[in-house]
């Protein structure tokens, strides 16, 4: 019987050992997976994380460049506001010259108008001899 056990605890041992073996290849396995998928996972990121920040400057240079030119469009607006207020002030304002010479026209008219219809009617009103 020492002999039986002798050869049933060598077998056990080695039952036991190979599946120790096994157990620790299959955990070996395990972890190069997950550390497999963490690195291309890493990867991912990595790409994606520059994809973004491509993707800010893109954006940010967008907005700079909308800004400069939403700027300068002001600044011609602005411009053109200030020569059109300059050009109403020059020339409907202050240009009473010219209003002076249209109402001394426009008088001078009436009068004469008004010098023909009273000698029209004063010779339609005389009485004749």
């Amino acid at each position: 019987m020492d002999y039986f056990t002798k050869q049933s605890w060598k077998t056990a041992q080695q039952h036991l050992n190979t599946m120790n073996h096994q157990i620790q290849e299959y955990r070996i396995k395990k972890l190069d997976k997950f550390q497999f998928i963490i690195i291309e996972e890493l990867e991912n990121f990595e790409k994606d994380s520059q994809s973004l920040k491509d993707l800010e400057k893109e954006f940010v240079d967008f907005w700079e460049k909308t800004f400069q030119k939403f700027s300068a469009y002001q600044k011609s607006e602005q411009q053109r506001l200030h020569l059109l207020k300059a050009s109403l002030d020059k020339n409907v304002f202050y240009n009473t010259d010219y209003e002076d010479t249209v109402f001394t026209s426009e008088m001078c008219s009436m009068k004469e108008n008004m010098k023909m219809l009273q000698d029209r009617l004063l010779k339609e009103t005389e009485i004749p001899e």
